[in-house]
């Protein structure tokens, strides 16, 4: 219409990247599969070919399904007819995926970066996503050997945030990696505001079923909080209790003294502890604690003479040490295996010698195994009145 500017489109380069060749062997590389990236930042849509084997890849049902129902046999084409210029393929899982079906050794896979250096976690998620969707096969057989290596070079040693290990905890579990999954878990629990919940790294689009069995994952982990919040605040208040409950008789200045000691834990933003758990997480209110100073001085010797900075301590240490994040091997031993429960069931689920931790790939104590518990809940109190077992955590 007159007067009216018309919208453009946003300007899109389209940049080839170097050709991938995954396969070295004289001949092989005689099937082409360009991958049309996504748009960056930045307007650039990266376009590479991977240069694969076709007798290989016509062993995958959904690739024979294509070149079938392609005319140009030597050439197949992803991520190009997408509605939005800025959808595409993501190449990082297409490389995983096709690497894996031609069955690369691991000295190839690291020469083509995805042990570390071209895989991002979302790119991890693309893979898990292509297999599932686009392959047959046990995916943890197939590609937890990667995983595993993936994880050790890219995440074990790096800082995690919360976005990093909601995301990271998907792939942890359907790879059945332990100290990642009890990594991630430990560390939500403790630095998570408010429910925890699950979700993809921010860019992946992919199906909605891949995603852990609540009673796996967001159940257990808040319920975790529940306890560390509990935690937490039974220590700090515990000898506040005993002086209301038992000793207000004995002297005339009990209440400054706790009423001090409440404004010096206020002073941390550290107290009440369900008040600042509204904007803060457990570790947040923990390392608060750092600064607690108590200056006052009572007039008894009584109340002089309660170490508060002691009490302090002591919350911060039972709190740190309370729970070592989820463990799939208790999770794993605790499912039931049906409807007949016998005593055997309950033996490999028992703690040896007061520990709970002795058929596990993680270090952990009596809380994460009773957060991890997957069966019935009265079987799990009977082992816990057994003759090694110990109170049960409070619920939530």
């Amino acid at each position: 219409m007159p007067g009216l500017t018309g919208v453009k489109a946003p300007v899109v380069y389209l940049v080839q990247d170097h050709d991938i060749v995954l396969t070295t062997e004289a001949g092989l590389s005689d099937l082409c599969i360009t991958i049309f990236g996504t748009v960056d930042d930045d307007g650039v849509k990266h376009v590479t070919d991977l240069l694969v084997s076709l007798d290989i890849c016509t062993k995958s049902p959904y690739l024979k399904a294509l070149l079938e129902a392609s005319k140009d046999k030597t050439e197949l084409t992803f991520g190009d007819d997408a509605k939005s210029v800025h959808d595409g393929e993501n190449k990082e899982g297409y490389l995983i995926w096709l690497a894996h079906l031609h069955e690369l050794p691991e000295q190839r896979l690291e020469e083509l970066g995805l042990f570390k250096g071209k895989v991002s976690l979302v790119g991890v998620w693309h893979a898990i996503s292509l297999w599932d969707t686009r392959q047959e096969g046990n995916i943890k057989e197939t590609l937890g050997p990667w995983f595993n290596k993936w994880y050790e070079k890219n995440m074990a040693k790096v800082d995690l945030t919360v976005p990093t290990a909601r995301a990271l905890a998907y792939p942890c579990y359907i790879f059945d990696h332990a100290v990642g999954y009890a990594r991630v878990t430990k560390y939500l629990a403790y630095e998570h505001v408010g429910h925890v919940k699950e979700r993809p790294p921010k860019g992946f689009k992919g199906p909605k079923h891949l995603h852990i069995n609540e009673r796996m994952f967001v159940g257990p982990l808040n319920h975790a909080r529940g306890g560390l919040r509990n935690s937490l605040h039974k220590s700090l208040y515990s000898r506040v209790g005993r002086i209301l409950r038992s000793e207000t008789s004995l002297c005339s200045c009990w209440d400054a003294t706790i009423g001090r000691y409440q404004l010096a834990l206020t002073k941390c933003d550290a107290w009440p502890v369900d008040d600042v758990l509204n904007y803060s997480s457990i570790g947040q209110v923990v390392r608060r604690l750092k600064a607690f100073d108590y200056a006052y001085t009572a007039k008894c010797n009584r109340c002089r003479s309660i170490d508060w900075e002691s009490t302090v301590l002591k919350a911060m240490s039972n709190t740190l040490g309370y729970f070592n994040g989820m463990c799939l091997d208790c999770m794993d031993r605790s499912k039931p295996r049906g409807d007949n429960l016998d005593d055997e069931y309950e033996k490999h689920n028992q703690s040896v010698g007061g520990r709970w931790d002795t058929k596990c790939r993680i270090k952990h104590g009596q809380p994460t195994w009773y957060i991890s518990w997957l069966g019935r809940p009265d079987l799990r109190e009977k082992i816990l009145r057994g003759p090694d077992g110990y109170r049960a955590p409070e619920e939530d």
